[in-house]
């Protein structure tokens, strides 16, 4: 963003004259070079006067020049970085002024247009100037508080109040006696969600300003919500903290089950992220019964690298009872373009772990009509149940036996 005003005149630099002279007389009026002139090269003319040699350009202007060099124009352009004659201008103005005068300089021209309009370009006009002055790096400690004070009324403008943050802090800590940056400080906490921090800068901005009525009033009210949040996060953690024990009390329930049956849990085997968020899927006891569980089932269909994740799977029930709902005859996956991936034609094969202490996993093909509780009995399962579904005596089944070294169909 540009440090200068959209105007016809460069800041501390005397209006243009109304009277602006042409292109053709500017150029009809410039000298000719003071004697013989002297080829390079690279082709470029060179003469020579009292002050020594120089370029020569006798080429004709393109119109983009004339509009672009600063005798010519009407309007200062919002962004000069890609005009050196502006630049040099702009160096001539500033030229033999101290670090501290070019910080209070851009101060006031951030100032300036700050308080000129709210909209985007005086506010990024002003945000430029104070970073202008900041990069000055003078040795006023109060005036560099000042611009990153006031470069954070910028940025709370912009709604972008980490930053106004940021600057509050460096604010108080080169002057503490900056009570805007710590009002500016507390007021961009606030926003941001972060009432303790506010509650520290309002603190901060009080021993600036003993007894100010707004201070003491603002503080009143972030004390308030501060014990208003600390209250509800004291009884969140509660929560959880029961919520947690009714797992663990679920969890050492469910092993007992299992464990009558010899069954042990280890990991889940495949990435579920995508199913699921917060706590990790693990099985847990039916509500109607003692000894039965109720399970997180991923069923994977190998020949497609596709899957299917059920959240509870009763195994009381059969996996044809789940895979009837899935596979109906009258319906295909999108997926299935031939059609054939129908409940009745699937056969399943059980992945679990080969030992206690293995990570290396089995398959076994289970019976997809009866129980699955009969099933599970004497082995180490991921606590995501893992099945994988084939087209029984398809190319696709074949080649998942002879990969897995199971008995072929």
């Amino acid at each position: 963003a540009s440090l200068w005003h959209s105007s016809s005149r460069l800041p501390g630099c005397p209006v243009w004259s109304s009277r602006q002279p042409t292109a053709r007389n500017y150029l009809e009026t410039m000298p000719p070079p003071e004697g013989p002139l002297t080829v390079d090269d690279q082709g470029i003319k060179w003469g020579e006067d009292t002050f020594g040699p120089y370029r020569v350009d006798d080429r004709i202007w393109t119109m983009n020049e004339i509009r672009d060099h600063p005798m010519f124009m009407e309007d200062v352009p919002s962004d000069i970085s890609d005009n050196p004659e502006l630049l040099a201008l702009q160096s001539l103005i500033y030229d033999g002024q101290t670090q501290e005068e070019l910080a209070e300089h851009f101060k006031n021209l951030g100032n300036e247009a700050f308080r000129s309009s709210m909209n985007k370009i005086s506010s990024q006009n002003a945000l430029s100037a104070y970073t202008k002055g900041l990069e000055m790096e003078c040795k006023d400690d109060a005036l560099n508080a000042q611009l990153h004070s006031n470069r954070a009324a910028v940025s709370m403008r912009l709604k972008k109040n980490d930053k106004a943050v940021d600057d509050c802090r460096r604010a108080v800590k080169l002057d503490p006696k900056n009570t805007k940056a710590f009002y500016r400080g507390a007021t961009s906490s606030e926003a941001l969600g972060l009432t303790e921090q506010a509650v520290k800068f309002c603190r901060g901005a009080l021993e600036s300003k003993p007894g100010d009525a707004e201070l003491t009033q603002m503080l009143k009210k972030l004390e308030k919500q501060h014990e208003e949040e600390l209250e509800q996060a004291h009884a969140r953690e509660e929560a959880q903290a029961a919520e947690e024990a009714k797992f663990v009390e679920a969890a050492t329930t469910v092993k007992s089950v299992l464990g009558k049956r010899d069954v042990t849990l280890g990991p889940i085997l495949f990435e579920l992220a995508m199913y699921f968020q917060g706590r990790k899927p693990e099985p847990k006891l039916v509500s109607d019964a003692e000894d039965a569980v109720e399970w997180p089932l991923l069923l994977l269909y190998d020949e497609f690298a596709q899957s299917d994740f059920v959240e509870t799977f009763d195994e009381r029930c059969s996996l044809n009872d789940q895979l009837q709902v899935m596979f109906p005859a009258d319906r295909q996956a999108e997926w299935d373009e031939e059609g054939k991936y129908v409940w009745d034609r699937l056969v399943c094969y059980l992945e679990y772990y080969r030992s206690e202490k293995s990570d290396t996993t089995e398959l076994r093909k289970i019976s997809a009509g009866d129980s699955l509780q009969a099933e599970l009995t004497g082995m180490r399962l991921p606590q995501v149940l893992t099945v994988h579904a084939l087209v029984d005596g398809s190319g696709a089944h074949a080649s998942f036996c002879r990969e897995h070294h199971l008995p072929m169909p």
